[in-house]
Formats: structure tokens, sequence, C-alpha cells
């Protein structure tokens, strides 16, 4: 089978959950003896203004780059709505497609993404899937969040109309595509070493009910490119809720299938045992979106009764200097193994509607303790006493005296699914 993928790239100048599970499918569809080829939005040439596509092969991945894809908002929201729904010849694709002939494409995202290149894959009968990695499309914002407050769960205020104040300016994003960011970002970071500080975080409580045109415009470009759309994966019961909220009508079909990883420990049953909860850890960026200053306030807090616990947070090179708070910093998967060892249970206060989260079954998989949120993607995997709405109903002594087995898909068994969705198309 010939599958197109289109996802964000390659490290180091992509990184993710996104990134990494895109890379880790293509490996295994390779391995598996299929022919892929990843299109990605590429580089910006200030000389040409036009789209084109440069070939090549990188970490066994044969790819097409899409040089002067539409901007990226990696770095930042969008400002300005009419920069990322701009037209352009169908020839570029059209060529792609009738060269490459693929069986299937799968869509990662949207983000950089010619509604022309889908609109030709469909004129050309091509399946296409597309998996639901977070919420670009449907919203402006791929967490759907901003300052706090959570649309997902708004039945009043619409993202699209407020997320204008809070966009960068295109020429700034156009810089993430430059060929030098990479190395431009690992500068910045040596000779700035931020600080992770809770009074740090914004507030923001009024929001705006005018429609914002421009928005909306743009909201319909890629409710267009969504249309084109044969079969979506939903990666958890939440990210199928989600776009079936704000998507009620799409007559696409569906599938929910959890998401695995190349970094779990182990796969199949997975004991939890009943065990003496002493070190509690945070694992993920330190931002608010995230839970970071909400696992803090519960640190302060459980402290006062528990003395004697020990608390983590790593993930990040932020720096934190909290009372009895470790920081532990950005991790490989050796040190995370090393770490595991010496936490009893992981706290993942996610405050967006995540769509899954591969750090949960990653740590689960070391047969340690992870409680979620109820929003987030990977409380598929967890049973209801390993769930909470709030932190502060967290009962860690009925959680240590509890034993379960947790079934961990493996990442082969995953993408052996994968490909089923691709055969079922045809179907």
């Amino acid at each position: 089978m010939k599958i197109l993928h289109y996802a964000l790239g390659f490290p180091p100048e992509r990184t993710g959950g996104l990134v990494k599970y895109s890379l880790d499918l293509m490996n295994e569809q390779i391995n598996q003896g299929h022919e892929v080829v990843m299109v990605f939005p590429g580089r910006v040439n200030f000389l040409k203004r036009e789209p084109y596509f440069k070939f090549g092969k990188r970490q066994n991945i044969p790819y097409a780059e899409l040089v002067n894809s539409l901007p990226l908002p990696l770095i930042g929201n969008i400002k300005n709505p009419q920069d990322f729904m701009k037209h352009t010849d169908s020839k570029v694709f059209i060529n792609l497609l009738e060269s490459e002939k693929p069986d299937v494409i799968h869509i990662h995202t949207l983000m950089g993404l010619y509604g022309e290149f889908l609109e030709e894959a469909k004129k050309h009968n091509i399946k296409i899937v597309f998996t639901t990695h977070d919420y670009f499309g449907i919203s402006p914002h791929p967490k759907m969040y901003l300052d706090g407050h959570d649309f997902v769960e708004d039945k009043k205020y619409d993202i699209w109309n407020n997320i204008r104040s809070y966009g960068s300016r295109t020429i700034k994003l156009r810089i993430n595509q430059l060929s030098i960011y990479p190395a431009l970002r690992t500068l910045i970071k040596k000779l700035k070493k931020s600080s992770a500080l809770v009074d740090d975080l914004p507030v923001q409580t009024c929001w705006s009910t005018e429609v914002d045109s421009g928005f909306q415009e743009l909201k319909k470009y890629y409710l267009s490119m969504l249309k084109c759309v044969n079969i979506v994966h939903f990666n958890s019961s939440v990210s199928k809720k989600v776009y079936e909220q704000f998507l009620p009508n799409m007559t696409w079909k569906t599938v929910t299938l959890s998401i695995s990883s190349n970094n779990i420990e182990r796969s199949g049953e997975v004991l939890l045992l009943n065990k003496k909860i002493n070190s509690i850890a945070y694992i993920g960026p330190y931002t608010e979106e995230k839970g970071f200053f909400k696992f803090l306030e519960f640190v302060k807090v459980f402290e006062l009764e528990n003395p004697n616990m020990s608390f983590f947070v790593m993930g990040d090179n932020s720096s934190v200097d909290i009372g009895k708070v470790t920081d532990l910093g950005r991790y490989d998967q050796v040190s995370f193994k090393k770490y595991m060892n010496k936490i009893d249970l992981v706290i993942l206060p996610s405050q967006w509607h995540e769509t899954f989260g591969l750090i949960a079954i990653e740590a689960l998989s070391t047969g340690t303790k992870v409680a979620v949120a109820s929003k987030m993607g990977a409380s598929d995997i967890v049973p209801n006493w390993l769930q909470f709405d709030d932190m502060r109903n967290i009962n860690s002594e009925c959680i240590e005296n509890k034993e379960t087995l947790i079934n961990i898909l493996s990442p082969e068994e995953h993408f052996e699914k994968v490909s089923k969705l691709y055969v079922s198309l045809s179907s």
C-alpha cells in the first residue's frame, strides 16, 4: 500500500507528541512493507512566492517538503486570519498526487496545509484519514484554551471571536520556518533560562460575543478542508466528544482508538501494585494549560498533612524553586526510567480537554500509578479511582490501597489497527 502522510516534520525543527507519533507510525509502516511518503510544511523561500515541493529522504522516511506552505502558528496564535487561507495554483498538488499515486492520505494536522491539496485528493478519489491530535481546525488554538479559560466548556463565547488579541504577527510565525530557526532557538534557550512562577499567570475574565468576521471566514475554510476527510481517527473518547460537539452535522466515518508510543516500557497487562505512596510527581511542560500551577497549589496544601512526602516535577527546562518540590528538569528515555523508580504516583492535572496524553501510558507502562484529570483522553485507559475532576479530591490512601491491571496497547498492535483503517476505506 502507498501511504502519504501529512505531518509537521522532523526533529529538531519540529517537536512534540504529534511529531513523534507520526514518525513512529511511518517507520512501522515502512517495516511492514508499505510505501510511505511524508509531506510536511517546510521552509520559506522569500525569492519565490508560490509553494513547491522539495524531495529527499530523512530518518529512513522519503519526504516531500512543502516549501512556502501557509504559516504555522507553532510559537504563537493567529493574528491575521487572511494569511492562513490564501489560495494557490492546484497544479503543484496535482503533480504530486499523480506522480506519487498514494492509495490513502493520512492527515495529522491542518497547519500549513492549503485547501487545494485536499480538494485535489478528493477529485482523484484518494481516501483521506484524519487523526485528532489536537483541536486545530475546529479552533484557531490547538488546545481551545486561552488564559485559564476552556472554551470547550463555554456555551456563550466563541474562541474564534476572542483569539485576535492573543495573536502574533505572521512574520514572527514565519521565523519558525526558517532553516536557521532550530539553531536560533537553542541559542536563545542557552542565553535565557526561564523561571516558572505562579505570579506570571495571566488573568482574563472579560470575553467578547462580538463576531470577528475574519476569523469566522477562517473557521469556514478549515471546515471545508475537514469535509474532504473520509474517516476520522479519534485518539480518545474525549476528542470524539469535543469534535462532535463542535461539528454535529459531519457525516464522516469514525473510529476511536487510543494511541501508543515506542517509549513504553511494557505493553499488554501491566500490574499496578498495592503500594505505599511516598512520592508524587508532575510530568510535562511547566505551563498553565497542563495544570502545572494547579499541581504546585496541590503540593502546598498536601504537604502540610503529609510532611514526609516527596514531590517532583519534570519535563521542562524552566527552573522551579518552591518548597519541597524537586525539579528534575528535561529528561530522556534513560533518565525517565531512572526517575520512575523513585516515584509512586504521577498526577496529570491537564486543564484543557487534552486529546490523549502519551506520558500517561509511558508512566503506566513502568508500573507506576498515574492519576489523570477526567477531561484528559488518557482517562480511557485508567479506572475511575485514578481519575479526578478536582485535585483536592485525590485520596492518596485510597489509591495506594488498590491494585489493578492496566491494559496497554503495544505500538505494533496500535499501528496494525491503523493500517486496518486504511483497508476499511475501500469496503
